[in-house]
């Protein structure tokens, strides 16, 4: 499961539902091993059906900057990292968005 508060995942979800809506989004990472520290960041990737648009991509990171999160969000499109580190999220990771498309 991943560590954070309902509340807190629930701002995430808000702001991931206005840029990817129809995206699978991922957790990945301390977070979701539970080796986390109170300020470790969130990785998520964004597995859409298709490469993510580099301006929702922006968007997307930059309301994750100006939100109130007391962490950093790192944000990755599936369909720009290597089959290696694919590999390697598929190795543990939590769906914390179910894609609608």
């Amino acid at each position: 499961m991943i560590d954070l508060p309902q509340d807190t995942l629930e701002s995430i979800r808000d702001i991931l539902h206005r840029f990817v809506p129809d995206a699978e989004i991922r957790a990945f990472g301390s977070r979701v091993k539970g080796t986390a520290r109170s300020h470790s960041d969130l990785d998520l990737v964004v597995v859409g059906a298709e490469r993510l648009p580099r301006d929702p991509y922006y968007q997307l990171q930059d309301a994750f900057e100006e939100s109130s999160l007391p962490f950093r969000v790192d944000v990755l499109d599936w369909h720009r990292i290597s089959p290696e580190f694919r590999r390697h999220i598929e190795q543990g990771y939590e769906i914390i968005v179910a894609g609608r498309g």
